[in-house]
């Protein structure tokens, strides 16, 4: 038999009464919370799973805004794309049929006003795509590559007057210059555009091989030496005898009844040109003849010794030697083909300057793996968020020298334009000098166009990648929600049956206890 003491039925109750008190507290903080546990102590397996959950999700989240950012500037990048390709109007295929034949005509405009107007619409064309190519999304410069702090396109004015673009500092039409070497030397010229050859020129000077070609020599004599011929003096009352070609028969008999013979006869020797009569005598019709006269007068320039001023010989790849069997012609003045070696080395680096830069990129997370390999970038596990504009619009020059930049296309076509006088006609070279730059527009404008729809893909790619990783942030949160948030129906059950319980055992105790003296005075 158990004996039950005032004392002990107080310490029993005041146990129950504070077991109760803290169920509820537990209950309530569960209810506010709305976490199954707050501590690592509380639930260590859930708690660890919930650290890796956590960590996971705030990777997402992170990939997720820079890949938001990423496809924000893309789609600024488009609008800014598309907008020049309205310029180019790549979309119509009979732009370049207009352009190729409505400008041509407008060169033959007496007056110069279409030719003017011409001008200025092509400048305003040249001027807007630069423009679209230097917009900014927030603070950066889309189209700058990685560096997005500076502009990067410029426009400058050169001493001649002409305009000429730059992408950070580097002339987008650099190109390394092709000059005549032997192997890997260089051939030296004189500032006047002849060839050094006794080497004697303090400065280096080179050739540049744009408008260079050799042409052999049996060639260059066949086409337009005319060889010597006999002459005669026959009189001419009542002034002085005058000089005149005895004429051939093609039997190689003279002519001396007055009558055309129809050939002239070489005299210096040459067998390379004409017919052989029967007599031997060396003979060339006077049709070819005249021709190779009427050629001589519209010879190619050949590069001269800078000692004798003779021809100099070179090989069939233009290298100056001995009994090389060409000649070295060159369109133009040769002085306008020379380039100075420190020129020569500054459009060399500039060259360089601009293949590296086209190969820049700026890899950023955005939740394709992001990985390294021997502290190298796993190129394939980040995207590629660097835009260069001289990408799009085309940069050096090709192989007959001119720029493959849509810009500087645009510019000198404006030039041609402004290059015939005020009533002339364009001539045969400035039609077909235009007529190519047209056909070269058209292939810049289609790389362009290749360019902007690869770009247009890679907007797509971005948009794709938004949507999984809006879907792996949902997944993470419910795996996350599952382990660590509460069901609130049960928590509220479980707080309001807590709190009932408390509340049943003060009362039970205002019941039980007998009050004290105390609590009587009171």
């Amino acid at each position: 038999m158990i004996r039950a003491t005032t004392g002990g039925v107080l310490r029993s109750y005041r146990k129950n009464l504070m077991n109760s008190f803290i169920s509820q507290n537990k209950a309530r903080d569960t209810v506010l919370t709305q976490r199954t546990f707050n501590s690592f102590a509380e639930n260590p397996a859930a708690a660890a799973k919930c650290f890796r959950l956590r960590k996971s999700r705030m990777m997402v989240e992170s990939q997720y805004e820079v890949c938001s950012d990423t496809y924000h500037k893309f789609e600024s990048a488009y609008s800014c794309l598309q907008s020049i390709d309205e310029i180019l109007d790549t979309e119509n295929p009979n732009f370049m049929k207009t352009l190729s034949s409505t400008t041509l005509k407008m060169l033959n405009d007496p007056e110069g006003d279409a030719r003017t107007q011409l001008g200025k619409v092509l400048d305003q064309m040249s001027e807007e795509i630069i423009q679209h190519m230097n917009q900014t999304y927030g603070d950066n410069f889309i189209f700058a590559g990685a560096d997005g702090h500076n502009v990067p396109f410029e426009i400058k004015t050169m001493e001649d007057g002409k305009n000429r673009l730059y992408y950070r500092g580097v002339p987008v039409d650099a190109a390394e210059p092709k000059v005549l070497k032997d192997g890997a030397n260089f051939i030296k010229m004189t500032a006047d555009g002849k060839y050094d050859v006794n080497g004697t020129a303090t400065d280096e000077i080179y050739l540049k091989m744009d408008n260079v070609k050799p042409i052999s020599i049996e060639e260059y004599n066949k086409t337009y030496v005319p060889p010597e011929v006999e002459e005669q003096k026959v009189p001419d009352p009542p002034f002085v005898d005058k000089t005149v070609v005895q004429e051939y028969n093609m039997d190689g008999t003279p002519k001396t009844d007055g009558t055309p013979g129809g050939y002239y006869k070489i005299t210096d020797g040459r067998t390379d040109v004409g017919i052989t009569a029967p007599n031997g005598e060396q003979l060339i019709s006077i049709e070819q003849y005249d021709k190779m006269v009427s050629n001589s007068k519209k010879a190619p320039q050949l590069i001269q010794n800078g000692n004798n001023d003779t021809a100099v010989e070179v090989d069939a790849k233009g290298v100056p030697t001995t009994n090389g069997g060409y000649y070295l012609t060159v369109e133009g003045d040769p002085k306008d083909q020379i380039i100075t070696k420190e020129q020569y080395e500054t459009d060399c680096e500039d060259a360089k300057k601009l293949e590296t830069l086209i190969k820049e990129k700026q890899f950023v997370d955005i939740g394709l793996g992001f990985r390294e390999d021997n502290n190298e970038l796993i190129e394939s596990s980040g995207y590629n968020a660097a835009l260069q504009g001289i990408a799009f619009l085309g940069y050096g020059v090709d192989k007959d020298g001119d720029p493959k930049n849509v810009y500087s296309i645009v510019q000198r076509l404006k030039e041609i334009a402004g290059s015939v006088e005020d009533g002339t006609d364009w001539s045969k070279e400035v039609y077909d000098e235009f007529h190519g730059l047209v056909q070269k527009l058209e292939k810049a404008s289609s790389n362009y166009k290749t360019k902007f729809t690869n770009m247009a893909a890679g907007t797509t790619k971005l948009k794709t990648n938004l949507k999984l990783l809006e879907d792996n942030h949902y997944n993470l949160q419910e795996q996350y929600s599952e382990l660590e948030d509460v069901n609130m129906a049960e928590a509220i059950t479980s707080f309001i049956w807590a709190q009932y319980c408390y509340n049943a055992a003060l009362k039970v105790g205002n019941s039980v206890l007998s009050e004290s003296l105390m609590d009587y005075l009171n």
